[in-house]
């Protein structure tokens, strides 16, 4: 028996949702299908996309499975719902990353 929860609330976007993006890579199948970006959707119904191999982006997608040694990466679901780097839900995450003027780089 299921019970109707009603209309929820958002996630709150947090810096590892921020973190925890696509890497863009895809291929195309035996059926010509695209897979990966969270083109198409797994067995489980869900859509999913590879993630970087570096550590902060295996960090903050927590959901991180089945590593592909052609493309040297795993992939996640959590990927493809988050939110853009550059968008506005992300915008706070910009502004904690310092900027080194030309003078600090070069010292």
């Amino acid at each position: 028996m299921s019970k109707d929860l009603g209309d929820r609330a958002p996630a709150p976007v947090t810096s590892d949702s921020c973190e925890c993006q696509c890497d863009g890579t895809t291929y195309l199948d035996v059926s010509d299908t695209v897979q990966g970006n969270c083109r198409s959707a797994d067995i489980s119904g869900r859509k999913w996309c590879y993630i970087s191999p570096e550590e902060r982006t295996k960090e903050a997608c927590r959901d991180s499975f089945d590593y592909d040694s052609r493309y040297n990466m795993s992939r996640s679901y959590a990927a493809c719902s988050s939110p853009g780097p550059y968008s506005e839900e992300c915008s706070f995450v910009r502004r904690e990353i310092p900027v080194l003027t030309s003078f600090e780089r070069s010292q």
